[in-house]
């Protein structure tokens, strides 16, 4: 009832953007942007949360030019929210579903669609509605709110990618994690532990039953000297960077591997001492999200803690992302 009385779809709708490189406190503003409309296999998702990670304010800050880009930027690449439009076979109006939005201008091999996307206003979640291809889309976990799925996208998608994708990881691996209690860290806990792995988390100290709950067989202070003495890795999955690479590195048997989403120059460094190592950027991907939700819904992987802010607390979630210090998502 009441359905042929709906008001005239909006046009436009608010978004948080920037016009130049800088500090988010000087340039993130609220702005009104038009609502985007949808071509062949694209939905349009209402959007009910996003999250933020530490490439958002990279980007924004212009450390990270060599990417397709211009403004005006709508920040933001998770998001979770409810099918308003379809023009795709998988969805229907009304499905609960999340995604990771980046742009794929360098899929164009497996999706030579998206060869032309770039960094700007149609990729970012940080707004009222999203257009997108619907490979990048998946239902939303049914044992989590919209809320939760929007935390998911970017750093599950990162560490699945890394342990399974560029690790290969195998059941009854010793996987050694830095930063273990981090966003992606906090993922890769579970997934490791889900594919059969021994998993040594590294954090500071007030973080170890966190990550053990997550699942990790053991926890490691990395503030404390000779930390990983007696480990013996085959894979090290490193979301730290820095002196804890370098840790990590030493701790890797010969024939394994480290993978870093933080030491771009991982190959040249790893190999400098015999080892494998790769770096590598998280691709969009519907598919590895219907895998990590199946997990959570299944209780094999545990759902990281995260902390929720209203639309117009954006400031503040940036300053938080930016101290390096939040705990989970």
């Amino acid at each position: 009832p009441g359905f042929f009385l709906s008001k005239k779809f909006d046009t436009m709708q608010d978004a948080y953007a920037y016009e130049e490189y800088g500090n988010h406190a000087d340039v993130l503003k609220k702005v009104s942007i038009p609502i985007p409309t949808i071509g062949e296999n694209e939905v349009l998702i209402k959007i009910s949360a996003s999250a933020i990670n530490p490439v958002d304010f990279k980007i924004m800050e212009g450390y990270i030019r060599a990417w397709p880009q211009s403004f005006p930027i709508v920040p933001g690449w998770d998001v979770s929210g409810v099918i308003e439009q379809s023009n795709s076979s998988d969805f229907n109006i009304g499905d609960e579903v999340f995604a990771y939005t980046r742009p794929a201008w360098d899929l164009s091999d497996a999706h030579p669609e998206c060869s032309s996307e770039s960094i700007g206003t149609l990729d970012g979640t940080h707004s009222s509605y999203i257009a997108l291809k619907s490979w990048k889309v998946a239902k939303k976990p049914s044992t989590l709110t919209l809320e939760e799925a929007a935390a998911i996208p970017l750093a599950a998608l990162t560490a699945y990618q890394a342990l399974h994708d560029k690790g290969n990881i195998k059941k009854d691996q010793t996987v050694l994690i830095l930063a273990a209690s981090g966003g992606v860290g906090s993922y890769a806990v579970g997934f490791a532990k889900a594919a059969g792995a021994t998993v040594i988390g590294t954090c500071s100290a007030r973080n170890f039953d966190y990550v053990k709950n997550l699942g990790a067989d053991d926890v490691r202070d990395y503030n404390v000297d000779g930390y990983l003495d007696d480990i013996d890795a085959d894979l090290v999955f490193d979301c730290a960077g820095g002196k804890s690479t370098l840790d990590g590195l030493a701790r890797l048997k010969e024939n394994g591997k480290i993978v870093s989403i933080v030491t771009f120059d991982i190959a040249d460094v790893a190999k400098k001492q015999n080892r494998d190592g790769e770096a590598f950027l998280v691709n969009p991907s519907g598919d590895n999200l219907r895998t990590i939700g199946n997990l959570i819904d299944e209780g094999k992987v545990k759902f990281p803690q995260i902390k929720v802010l209203n639309f117009d607390e954006i400031q503040q979630a940036f300053s938080d992302i930016k101290s390096s210090r939040t705990v989970g998502k």
